[in-house]
């Protein structure tokens, strides 16, 4: 019996320490500033997708350091640049794991373009894992939940998943003490696909009438503390925020 639990201790071991190096070794998730645009990844199980302006990455996979795949190009005027409509990219990251060397064909090309299509990471060095059915998933962080301040700020937030264009729907209910004062506010923001990790709204009272503005920052390695400002009325006063998400949960906020 003792036999049997060294050696299901030891299968536990051997795959928490593989699943904690997998989540640690992901490094093509994010954002990516390039000579094209912001390029966002995102891996769901072993392939890879992305979007950048007016273009989708799709049928991505690693292949020798490489992320390969191929690419759509959809923009007004597709022959100013040397993307043309379709095409094959292979991106070959950095030693720092913060930049990668691009390169691109299109359709009509019949070798890899001088023209680079470089990156540089903007966020999510590493991004949270969910399993399900034993597959590791990288996942982009929702704002979704209720966040705490040590000064007793409040902020219940939630992400509707309603997207219009290239934002997301994103309503809150906040409570913040200013001089032993608690006020309370409605707010209704977005967060832009190629930035997910910065909510900004605008501040409502009871009565309607716009209190002012919020801008908060999750960190690339911080998907539970946020850090940003409050605005309030015409911008003069600034007050700095920082909180911590003690729960998960969906709030019930006011939908307007």
């Amino acid at each position: 019996m003792k036999k049997s639990y060294k050696i299901l201790a030891t299968v536990s071991i051997l795959f928490l320490m593989s699943f904690t190096i997998y989540a640690q070794t992901e490094h093509w998730s994010g954002a990516w500033n390039t000579k094209f645009g912001k390029v966002v990844i995102t891996k769901n199980g072993t392939s890879y997708t992305g979007t950048f302006p007016y273009g989708k990455l799709t049928e991505g996979r690693e292949q020798d350091g490489k992320l390969i795949g191929r690419y759509t190009y959809k923009a007004r005027t597709p022959n100013k640049n040397s993307l043309g409509t379709t095409g094959e990219y292979q991106f070959i990251l950095s030693a720092d794991k913060t930049k990668f060397d691009g390169y691109h064909k299109s359709e009509t090309d019949t070798k890899w373009r001088s023209e680079n299509w470089n990156g540089e990471k903007e966020w999510g060095t590493v991004m949270p894992v969910i399993v399900t059915n034993n597959i590791p998933t990288i996942t982009t962080p929702s704002w979704t939940g209720t966040w705490e301040s040590t000064a007793g700020h409040i902020f219940k937030i939630l992400d509707t998943g309603n997207k219009r264009n290239n934002f997301t729907d994103v309503f809150a209910q906040i409570s913040v003490k200013v001089d032993a004062t608690t006020k309370y506010y409605d707010v209704k923001g977005i967060i832009k696909d190629d930035k997910p990790e910065v909510f900004q709204g605008n501040l409502y009272l009871d009565n309607g009438w716009n209190a002012g503005l919020i801008d908060i920052e999750y960190g690339a390695l911080k998907f539970d503390d946020f850090t940003g400002y409050m605005w309030f009325g015409s911008g003069e006063s600034k007050l700095i925020i920082s909180a911590h998400r003690t729960s998960s949960a969906k709030p019930t906020v006011k939908i307007f």
